[in-house]
């Protein structure tokens, strides 16, 4: 009891981090986490989760890392719930994703696509926040933001490579990103959107978890 309420006290990001870094470094646990495609089973469900943990290098790893830290500490600090909803979903909908539309995939592995989700996540709640205010140089910037990341996502998609990660190792999979992308952006958009009766009203500010971000 005494370990799992210390446990509850390091924030999620650190523990995944630590995870990931162990898991890599201690190869015999690759094994239980890796998913294979071509035999997932009832059984190996919960390797959908795992296989982002994962990585092929530790080139890989470190630029896969190095995001998710940054981005996991400001979102798990001003949006504690909407931040482990975009974990959750993000990783859900990618392996699905890519074992969907890539079939000639065996396997995934990687934090790059919750990484972007992620991204999306924090860029829509702080350009939703500054549209509601009407803050609309803000709201410039963190467009411009939005649209480098699509950007971003078009050139690889058509590069058939990653911008950042220079690594011979695996297969890139641009899919991954965008399906992370929409899934953090719905979920940072949506949240400040209210649905009564009638239809959509206009936005509204509403904080469901944590403090604004204000920055």
């Amino acid at each position: 009891m005494q370990i799992r309420n210390m446990l509850s006290q390091i924030p999620l990001t650190l523990l995944i981090s630590l995870f990931v870094v162990i898991s890599h470094a201690a190869g015999e646990f690759s094994g239980l986490m890796t998913i294979d495609f071509r035999s997932l089973t009832l059984d190996d469900s919960y390797r959908v989760f795992t296989c982002h943990l994962l990585h092929w290098s530790w080139n890989h790893l470190l630029w896969d890392l190095a995001m998710f830290t940054t981005l996991g500490a400001i979102a798990e600090t001003n949006m504690p719930r909407r931040y482990r909803w975009t974990l959750v979903l993000s990783a859900l909908l990618i392996t699905a994703g890519v074992m969907l539309h890539h079939p000639e995939m065996e396997t995934y592995r990687g934090l790059s696509g919750i990484d972007t989700a992620l991204f999306g996540l924090i860029v829509a709640d702080l350009l939703a926040r500054r549209l509601i205010e009407r803050d609309w140089q803000s709201a410039f910037w963190f467009s411009v933001l939005l649209f480098v990341m699509l950007g971003k996502m078009v050139i690889e998609t058509f590069a058939g490579t990653n911008l950042f990660v220079s690594d011979t190792s695996f297969v890139p999979l641009p899919l991954a990103h965008l399906i992370g992308a929409v899934t953090g952006l719905l979920i940072g958009a949506l949240s400040h959107l209210t649905v009564p009766f009638g239809g959509l009203s206009r936005l509204k500010p509403r904080v469901l978890d944590g403090s604004p971000l204000n920055f």
